[in-house]
Formats: C-alpha cells, sequence, structure tokens
C-alpha cells in the first residue's frame, strides 16, 4: 500500500464515519490501526518501512480528522494508540507464535528426556541380562560396570534424591569417616548430575536441594549423627559445584556470545542460589538439621568460600571472552551499542517525566474530587 494509498484510505473512513456520526475514539484508532496493520503485513523491509508507515498514518489521519472537524486531544490520542497497535500487530503475531514454538519444543524436550531415560534403563537392564548368562569374575564385573553407568546417569534417570539419601544412610551405618564419606557422597552426586546437560543456575539449584535434602532425609530418618552428615553434605555439594564450574571454563571456547553472556550470569549468582537452597531445606528440616544449615548458611555468607571465588573466576573468564567477541564484531557494533544506550536512557527519562506527570493528574483529580465533595456535603447540610 502506497503512502498515497494509506492516506486516502484513512481519509475517506474517517469521512463515512463522520456522516454516520460514529467518529468516536475507538473508531479512529481502530481505522489507523488496521490500515498501519496492512501496511506492515504487506512490508519486507523492515524498521525504516516500519517507521514510514507509522508517521504517514499519524499524517493521513490527523489531515482526515481537520477535514471533518473532529481534531481533538481524544481524537489524536487515538490515532496515535491506533498507529503504535498496528506496528506491533504483525511483531505481536510473531512473538505469541514463537512462543508457541518455544513450548512446543519444552514439551517435546521433556518427551525426549523421558524417551533417552528409557532407553537408557533398557540399554542397562540388556547388559545386566548379558551378565546372567555369564558365571565367575566376569559376571561381577559386568554388574559393576552397569551400577556405575548408571551412577553417572541418576539425573537423568530421576535418582539423584534416592541414591544420595540411600548411600548416606549405608555411610551412617558403616559409622566410619562418617562426615568424610558423606561429602565425597555429596560432591560425586552433584558434580555428576551437573554433567549430564547444560551448566545453568537453574540446573545448579534443582541439583543442590536434591543432594542436600537426599542426605538430610537419611540423618533425620536413621536419628545418627546428624551433624557430620549435615556438614559433609553441605561441604561436598559446594565442591561438586566447584568441579562443575572448572569443566564449564574448558567449554565455552565453543559458546557464542550470548551463550558465554548467560554463562557468566549464572555464575554471578550461583553461591547466592545454593545458600538459598540450603536455607530453604533447612526450614523443612527437623531441629538439629535446621540449626546445623542455617549456620554454615551464615558463615559462608560471611567468608569468601571456595565456591564463591571460583565462580567468580569463572564469570570473569566468561566476561573476557565476551569481550573478546564483542571485540571481532567490530568497532561499529560497538558504537551502534552505545547510541541504543542513549537512547534508552533518553526514552526513559521521557517516560519517567511522563508518569510523574500522569501520576500528579491521578493526585490531583483525587483532591478536585475531595473538595468537590466537601463543598456538595456543606451546600446540603
Amino acid at each position: 500500500m502506497s503512502k498515497n494509498q494509506m492516506k486516502d484510505r484513512i481519509v475517506e473512513e474517517l469521512r463515512k464515519a463522520k456522516k454516520t456520526g460514529q467518529v468516536t475514539t475507538k473508531m479512529v484508532r481502530e481505522i489507523t490501526e488496521e490500515a498501519v496493520s496492512d501496511v506492515v503485513g504487506e512490508s519486507r523491509e523492515g524498521a525504516v518501512q516500519l517507521r514510514s508507515a507509522v508517521k504517514n498514518a499519524v499524517d493521513a489521519a490527523m489531515t482526515g480528522l481537520n477535514e471533518i472537524g473532529e481534531n481533538t486531544k481524544k481524537t489524536v490520542e487515538a490515532v496515535v494508540e491506533g498507529a503504535i497497535a498496528g506496528a506491533r500487530n504483525h511483531g505481536d503475531k510473531t512473538v505469541n507464535a514463537t512462543w508457541k514454538e518455544v513450548r512446543h519444543l519444552e514439551i517435546r524436550l521433556t518427551e525426549e528426556k523421558a524417551r533417552l531415560a528409557k532407553d537408557l534403563t533398557e540399554g542397562l537392564e540388556g547388559a545386566k541380562d548379558a551378565g546372567e548368562t555369564l558365571s565367575g569374575e566376569v559376571k561381577k564385573w559386568i554388574e559393576s560396570a552397569v551400577v556405575d553407568a548408571k551412577l553417572k546417569s541418576t539425573q537423568l534417570l530421576g535418582l539423584t534424591k534416592q541414591t544420595v539419601k540411600e548411600a548416606v544412610k549405608e555411610a551412617i551405618e558403616s559409622g566410619q569417616d562418617v562426615k568424610e564419606t558423606v561429602s565425597r557422597i555429596a560432591g560425586d552426586a552433584t558434580e555428576k548430575a551437573l554433567e549430564e546437560g547444560r551448566f545453568t543456575a537453574g540446573r545448579v539449584k534443582i541439583i543442590a536441594e536434591k543432594v542436600l535434602s537426599g542426605a538430610v532425609e537419611a540423618a533425620e530418618e536413621t536419628g545418627k549423627e546428624t551433624k557430620k552428615v549435615v556438614q559433609g553434605a553441605f561441604e561436598g555439594t559446594q565442591k561438586g559445584i566447584v568441579s562443575a564450574i572448572e569443566s564449564v571454563g574448558d567449554r565455552t571456547k565453543e559458546f557464542s556470545r550470548n551463550d558465554l553472556a548467560r554463562t557468566k550470569e549464572d555464575l554471578e549468582v550461583i553461591e547466592e542460589l545454593f545458600l538459598e537452597t540450603t536455607r530453604k531445606i533447612a526450614i523443612r528440616s527437623g531441629e538439629v538439621a535446621k540449626d546445623i544449615l542455617t549456620d554454615l548458611a551464615d558463615q559462608a555468607q560471611k567468608t569468601t568460600s571456595a565456591l564463591r571465588q571460583k565462580a567468580r573466576n569463572a564469570a570473569e573468564r566468561s566476561a573476557d571472552k565476551v569481550s573478546d567477541k564483542l571485540k571481532e564484531a567490530g568497532k561499529e557494533a560497538a558504537k551502534a551499542t552505545s547510541k541504543a544506550a542513549h537512547a534508552v536512557a533518553d526514552e526513559a527519562k521521557e517516560l519517567g517525566k511522563r508518569s510523574v506527570d500522569i501520576a500528579k493528574g491521578a493526585v490531583s483529580g483525587m483532591w478536585k474530587g475531595a473538595k468537590d465533595a466537601l463543598k456538595k456535603e456543606k451546600k446540603e447540610q
């Protein structure tokens, strides 16, 4: 649709609305919105064309409103609102369609993980069946290898918490080096679970909660060695996260700039999320475990832990890599980013000023309403 075609269309529709006595703000908004929306739907030239389309629509609407004598503050506002809404329509549809795709992919990912877990289980059972036909040491080797393979995939199989819980119970019953053994159990479980997928703050939080809660529940159910178990589980989970963080550095070489930025953000909140998880488990634990976990979290908050230091170092390395990626993108991209930042700042100031004006107007309206009510009340008296 050309500029003249848009103008003719908007002006003509406003004339028709005037003849039928339907020049409402709603009608003006709809006329402008539909015109811009149609132009955007036809356009393939991006933001420049969109800007031009909105300008042309507003110009045309103002011409039409002046012609029919309906140029008021309300109708002008309706024109602007309609033009902006029309500009958004195509984008809104695209965003909604993309969200549907994302949701579909999330469902598909869940299904694929379930299928993978099923395939893994069947594979492990197949290997176990093979061992049943053998005897002696070979059978034991196969059985041991199957168990080790399963241990590497407890998160995928949904067995992390229960595996830790059972392992900690065994450690408690053995009565030997309980704290150290639990620490190793928690550390190995955390590291293996994190290695099963992409390193993210969300996964760290989920896995840390499973490992810690599994250990605490084991201690509370057996009624023994609660202090040693809780301390060991806390230390071990930290160590497992630290080990996972160290391995992240080896994989960041292949990360895109956005991936690096997300990884940096995740690393910066790792310890905070871990301590938040610790306190969450403390709240739902018995008094002994609750006090120990709370104290451990408080102490870790005050000191510079290995987890905090490792996460900070890894985040700094990711930041350096992000910087390198930005340099590779060229100085022009950096300039564009700077201009965008200034534009955002200017817009924020403008919007802030408008928000204040609106708020003041609302307050003023409230006072006026109160004064009018008071005058009315005095008259009635």
